[in-house]
């Protein structure tokens, strides 16, 4: 009796078949019912499945008139792309109206593999010995269960399964590099597991957490900025008051000591060459305002506050995609139209809220009005506008 070679079948990211030299991938020209049909088959390899019950599957309450002959005719197309692994024995069987692959056939699948080592693992007390069990599983997880066909019923809670599975693993992972001081590890980690999920908020938190305490404060802030920014452009939401809580941590965080004035002072000189208005997070806009509000009331300098909205030319919301363009163009504006002195931050989905230093109402007014005709330039006319309320710093606060 021959020996059968391995096959080795690939899930997670892609789909792919290998044995020996020969691969078929979901990378191939084939219809997605001929891919929907295989990885079904694959999946529930230990079972016999229904001819009915893959009818259902593939065509739904859509049936053609003769859905038995059909799946037959499709059947028939994925046992010759099969053929072309060269594999010495058929792989799937058919028997009492029922489809199923060879079990007697060898067969490694990166789900059970990828499985096993997440259970298992979390059973090892030491943590060092279960989180390089972890490594190798998070190592496995290219992405999702079968991205390619994702839309199928059948597939989303598999997906859901291993997904969950796979950010669980990554949680307890960060959680041990944490209490190592592992900080470039846990970056790194973050990085990987934000290509599979970018919404998730533990990721973007933990990631932001580990630059500022592995002493990278400036690219803290930046991946706070970029992350306010995606689950305002996403969700239409701010952060939670934990991310907050960081951000206050890290800009309030110690500079270390540094004797030189003349480097201080190049370095002052270094951010004063930005030009344009000095755009900032809102918790960090709350800083400034609060001493703005200060520094006018001993001085009697005029200060104004302005709430800028992007709406629809209906006065409706503008559709998300439309939205956050139209957000991108405004920021633009504002560089190129506000004053150095000027400081603005975004508040929510569709407003900016910005302070201006200046002596009158007019004046303010006409700071502004040029920033909205440089925003109209931008965009296309008649589908969004810019409304603004403005109002004088109220010095009680």
């Amino acid at each position: 009796m021959i020996e059968l070679p391995m096959i080795h079948v690939h899930m997670l990211g892609e789909f792919r078949i290998s044995a020996a030299e020969k691969t078929i991938s979901d990378q191939n020209n084939h219809s997605k019912k001929l891919w929907n049909l295989l990885e079904y088959l694959i999946t529930y390899r230990n079972k016999e499945i229904a001819q009915s019950n893959l009818i259902d599957l593939l065509w739904g309450e859509d049936q053609s008139s003769n859905p038995t002959n059909a799946l037959k005719t499709l059947m028939h197309r994925v046992r010759n792309m099969l053929k072309e692994l060269d594999y010495p024995v058929e792989l799937i069987i058919q028997r009492r109206g029922t489809y199923s692959w060879n079990t007697n056939v060898p067969c490694t699948v990166d789900i059970d593999t990828f499985k096993k080592l997440c259970l298992d693992s979390s059973y090892i007390a030491d943590p060092q010995l279960r989180l390089e069990k972890y490594r190798k599983a998070i190592a496995m997880y290219k992405g999702d269960f079968l991205p390619k066909t994702n839309h199928e019923p059948w597939v989303v809670p598999v997906s859901a399964y291993y997904h969950t599975l796979y950010l669980k693993i990554v949680g307890e992972s960060i959680d041990i590099l944490m209490n190592k001081q592992s900080y470039a590890d846990v970056a790194n980690i973050c990085w990987k597991a934000l290509t599979v999920d970018q919404y998730t908020e533990f990721l973007h938190y933990s990631l932001i957490h580990s630059l500022y305490l592995s002493g990278n404060q400036r690219a803290a802030l930046k991946q706070y900025s970029t992350t306010a920014d995606l689950f305002l452009s996403k969700f239409g939401g701010t952060l939670s008051e934990k991310f907050k809580e960081l951000y206050s941590e890290i800009i309030k965080s110690n500079k270390g000591e540094e004797t030189d004035l003349d480097t201080i002072k190049a370095n002052l000189k270094e951010s004063q060459k930005k030009r344009g208005a000095f755009f900032c997070e809102y918790e960090f806009f709350k800083d400034l305002y609060r001493l703005e509000a200060k520094v006018a009331e001993h001085t009697g300098s005029s200060i104004f506050l302005c709430l800028t909205t992007v709406t629809a030319t209906n006065g409706n919301a503008p559709e998300l995609e439309l939205l956050t363009k139209s957000m991108h163009k405004l920021k633009e504006a504002f560089f190129e139209s506000l004053r150095s002195s000027d400081v603005f931050a975004r508040y929510s989905i569709s407003q900016y809220i910005l302070m201006l230093p200046i002596d009158s109402y007019e004046l303010a007014e006409v700071i502004l009005e040029r920033a909205v005709a440089q925003f109209n330039r931008k965009v296309s006319k008649g589908l969004v506008k810019i409304i603004y309320n403005l109002s004088p710093l109220d010095l009680e606060e």
